[in-house]
């Protein structure tokens, strides 16, 4: 509840009290307010599986106007819930598969930019290649951490090796074994200077997140603008899709509702003619943002695929998996009937 209170607004908080459910009261709950479950044993099953939680949330859907009673429309079936959620994680992997795609490609374009342009492997160790207001140190100190991490990991692993009283020779292809199991026991194991790896094992260690405020923060324009030509994009679009990416993968990796939400953040239409996007803007009702949705998010993960990947057969699944529900609510996602009759698609499908 809130009450207004002049210029702002007091929301009297409560103590949660619902009390733990067993997976059967809950499908009583469920069928008392309309739901159809013709195998109640294979609903049970799903439920403990996937969670009551996590599925409720694909009930909103098909339950009557808000009026706090959750009631379902009628002739809604068990089936119906089950299908949005599978459809919603199958979308989610499509997203995922095309997401990683984009993200190796980022890491490689930043990081051979700049070693070339600066003829300097380790070009990040220098706080003269970003912004003042980029928290270099700490940047650095985060590698040093993550690598210090893995240097403690290798010398437990060669630690216990050496205690199970090897002959020599298998000891010693154990050993080196371990130390080439990933680059960065590689580099630690060959080489002592500099203390910090070469930018293309650093990029490796960034979170995306981390990967966007670097790309963000680098102080010479002319490079970001390289970066951004190289992918087929504007500075300012890259900079903004970095963001929208992170998010949207956040999203599908943490198993979060995909298909009908409205991001927190909008997705930035290119304005220039020089990058592909819809030949037709959606036409949609009020209350649906189209750079809020998932049709925006498609559109410019395809943008980047045509640079990345352009003989990719993404767009085709993405067909195929649309033409898999066709009782999906498209509107909710603002993709619009006929969208694969926009020439932006043309190359693609």
């Amino acid at each position: 509840m809130h009450k207004s209170t002049g210029f702002f607004w007091v929301k009297f908080m409560m103590s949660f009290n619902k009390p733990a459910k067993s997976t059967e009261a809950l499908i009583s709950e469920w069928q008392q307010r309309g739901l159809i479950i013709d195998d109640e044993i294979r609903a049970k099953r799903y439920l403990d599986f996937i969670g009551y939680y996590r599925l409720s949330a694909y009930t909103i859907p098909f339950q009557q106007s808000a009026d706090g009673t959750h009631q379902f429309k009628p002739n809604v079936r068990f089936d119906d819930v089950l299908n949005l959620y599978v459809f919603d994680r199958e979308l989610r992997l499509l997203v995922m598969d095309a997401i990683e795609r984009i993200e190796v490609a980022l890491r490689s374009q930043i990081t051979n930019t700049l070693s070339l342009a600066t003829n300097n492997a380790f070009w990040y160790l220098n706080a003269n290649s970003f912004r003042q207001n980029y928290e270099h140190y700490r940047f650095l100190s985060n590698i040093e951490q993550k690598l210090l991490s893995e240097k403690m990991k290798l010398d437990r692993d060669i630690k216990k090796i050496q205690k199970k009283s090897y002959p020599s020779s298998k000891e010693h292809q154990l050993i080196d074994n371990a130390t080439k199991e990933n680059f960065l026991r590689h580099y630690i194991s060959q080489y002592d200077t500099p203390k910090l790896p070469p930018s293309w094992m650093m990029m490796e260690l960034l979170t995306w997140g981390e990967m966007s405020r670097l790309y963000e923060n680098l102080a010479d324009n002319s490079l970001k603008k390289q970066i951004a030509k190289n992918l087929s994009l504007t500075m300012p679009v890259l900079e903004a899709w970095l963001k929208a990416l992170n998010s949207i993968r956040n999203l599908c990796a943490h198993h979060s509702r995909l298909w009908n939400r409205e991001f927190g953040i909008s997705i930035v239409i290119p304005t220039s003619q020089d990058i592909l996007w819809l030949k037709i803007a959606p036409q949609l009702t009020n209350h649906i943002k189209f750079e809020r949705r998932v049709y925006a998010a498609l559109v410019m993960i395809q943008v980047l695929l045509y640079r990345i990947s352009p003989n990719s057969t993404w767009a085709k699944r993405l067909q195929a998996l649309l033409l898999k529900y066709p009782t999906i609510p498209m509107i909710n996602m603002a993709i619009p009937k006929n969208w694969e009759a926009d020439d932006f698609w043309v190359n693609a499908l």
